[in-house]
């Protein structure tokens, strides 16, 4: 398992907002990072997300729940808005095989808009931590 570390490379860390356009202004215009995608709506996961880019290489993912997304809603409500990292990965169907043999959850693959429809994965660490695996 040591050499899972090589085959992960962190993109961004996902932060959950109630209101979009003020985190935008909190991110962009007082701070200074750089917008790096539009706002881009994902129906089947009831978010928008935008990327900002903190420094070379690295982002932050603003998540805004939409609708009736319960258990995100939930998250915001605790007070704790950053709730998962991002990793990119060569081969996401084998690194999902390798990280549940490793005793990880599998809570869902998909296409994602915000990746110009690329699969994901999002799993929970035997700690319960999220991450995200994006094909790249």
């Amino acid at each position: 398992m040591g050499d899972l570390q090589e085959s992960l490379r962190l993109h961004h860390i996902g932060c959950l907002t109630e209101n979009m356009e003020e985190s935008l202004n909190t991110y962009v215009d007082i701070l200074g990072f750089k917008k790096t995608s539009d706002i881009v709506a994902i129906a089947d996961q009831q978010v928008k997300v935008c990327f900002l880019e903190t420094a070379p290489g690295v982002f932050l993912e603003l998540v805004e729940p939409q609708g009736e997304n319960i258990a995100l809603r939930k998250i915001l409500k605790s007070k704790n808005p950053y709730y998962h990292t991002g990793y990119l990965v060569k081969d996401l169907p084998g690194m999902v095989s390798r990280l549940q043999e490793a005793g990880f959850y599998l809570v869902n693959r998909f296409i994602s808009e915000a990746f110009d429809n690329k699969e994901c994965a999002f799993l929970y660490t035997r700690e319960m931590h999220l991450i995200e695996l994006i094909e790249s």
